[in-house]
């Protein structure tokens, strides 16, 4: 009977159907108890007692399983289906992810690629991708702001967009000025944005650029065993209606790496509140630059969690120019 008005109270219009069970029960009882031979049989003052606790004994081995299916009936209609949906919500979400930010790794045109992206939940907020095209081989991170089901529809929407204007030879300033132009339009006034960051490998090493919201591309020179900062200052993607944007151009030597990544790696933080950072991140590419990127790539997300807790998706893709 407990669970019964706990069901009650935890789904108040359960009680149009509870009660009136209830209700029908007990007179049902009670007809039964009157009805009963023993009724004529237990007379007299000693088995009033006896009558009465067999009524009620008879009473808690009705009502109870009664009430207990009824309460399961409720629970299945109410808390379960609500358990199902929000089981089926994080299965779709890890599909998406799956298919949204997959692993990358390809070789193409005297360049060598590999990324990867481990989101912070079931659906993270950040992609990857490559396309190849007409000897020419492009590569973008994106992270959209926000997670869940929501982030990985318009993740959706960011990759067909990108991968459509990454087929026309077009220079990424202006891609990057229809694909903000695009996901402007599609968001239907939601706060939601991406910051982006893509470039486009060409011969003899020419690399062209663009970065939208995102965070500065390292750029490690196998010569000098340097690294440097290419950082462009731009508005993220589907923010502004109208705006433009600029691309650059970085020339590229046998044996060097371009490292384009989300803020989730260098903004993992110690105990301490220190971030790991890109100068770290940087060094750290520069000390295993001669390894399979592959093997880079893995040992980089080791050594940042090393340094602390994943906090935010974090999304690495490394470029590398082989002679």
């Amino acid at each position: 009977m407990a669970v019964s008005f706990a069901a009650i109270l935890r789904n108040p219009r359960s009680r149009y159907v509870t009660v009136p069970a209830l209700v029908l029960v007990m007179i049902a009882m009670r007809k039964l108890r009157l009805g009963l031979p023993a009724n004529d049989i237990l007379t007299g003052p000693g088995f009033d007692a006896i009558r009465r606790r067999t009524a009620i004994d008879a009473l808690i081995f009705v009502f109870a399983p009664t009430m207990a299916w009824m309460t399961f009936i409720i629970f299945a209609g109410t808390q379960g289906i609500k358990h199902i949906k929000e089981r089926t919500e994080l299965e779709l979400a890890e599909q998406l992810q799956q298919t949204l930010a997959p692993s990358l790794s390809e070789r193409y045109a005297g360049y060598e690629i590999h990324g990867r992206s481990a989101p912070s939940s079931q659906m993270g907020g950040d992609l990857l991708d490559v396309v190849s095209h007409d000897g020419a081989l492009a590569c973008y991170i994106g992270d959209v702001a926000g997670h869940g089901i929501q982030a990985g529809v318009f993740m959706g929407m960011v990759k067909s967009s990108a991968r459509t204007a990454l087929l026309r030879p077009a220079p990424l300033n202006r891609l990057l000025s229809d694909l903000n132009q695009v996901l402007y339009e599609v968001k239907a006034g939601s706060a939601t944005y991406v910051t982006f960051a893509c470039v486009r490998c060409g011969e003899g090493g020419r690399v062209e650029y663009s970065l939208a919201g995102n965070g500065p591309i390292l750029h490690y020179h196998a010569s000098s065993k340097s690294v440097s900062q290419v950082g462009m200052e731009q508005f993220p993607l589907g923010l502004f209606a109208g705006a433009s944007f600029e691309s650059g151009i970085a020339q590229m030597e046998p044996g060097d790496i371009l490292a384009l990544l989300t803020d989730g790696l260098p903004e993992v933080t110690d105990a301490k509140d220190d971030q790991y950072g890109l100068e770290r991140i940087g060094k750290f590419v520069a000390e295993n630059a001669r390894g399979g990127l592959k093997d880079l790539t893995e040992k980089l997300f080791v050594e940042v969690r090393r340094h602390g807790r994943q906090n935010d998706d974090e999304t690495l893709v490394l470029v590398r120019a082989n002679a």
